[in-house]
């Protein structure tokens, strides 16, 4: 019986072995390629992000204003923000009990 359980663990591990070196083998073989591919997808993706760029500064040159004419009209009121206060809710009435 233990024998048996040796083995199945000592074949286990072998097939681990074997797959970790090749994994190894794999990365060492493939490192070099990896910085110029990362560089080539990012100027393949530059098109795509040119008009995002562009969008978000379009809303920004829109929002900016929006907001600092907004604060500007707060502090020349004086007042913040109107918030409606609520009345503290009345506590509901306890229900009769049959007894």
């Amino acid at each position: 019986m233990e024998s048996e359980s040796a083995r199945a663990r000592a074949e286990a591990a072998d097939e681990v072995w074997k797959w970790t070196v090749g994994g190894g083998i794999l990365t060492v073989a493939l490192a070099p390629l990896a910085l110029p591919i990362l560089i080539l997808t990012i100027v393949a993706l530059l098109p795509l992000a040119v008009p995002l760029l562009a969008i978000g500064l379009l809303a920004g040159l829109v929002a900016v204003p929006v907001i600092l004419i907004r604060k500007l009209a707060r502090s020349v009121r004086g007042v913040g923000p109107r918030r409606r206060r609520r009345r503290p809710a009345e506590p509901a009435p306890k229900p009769a009990t049959g007894h």
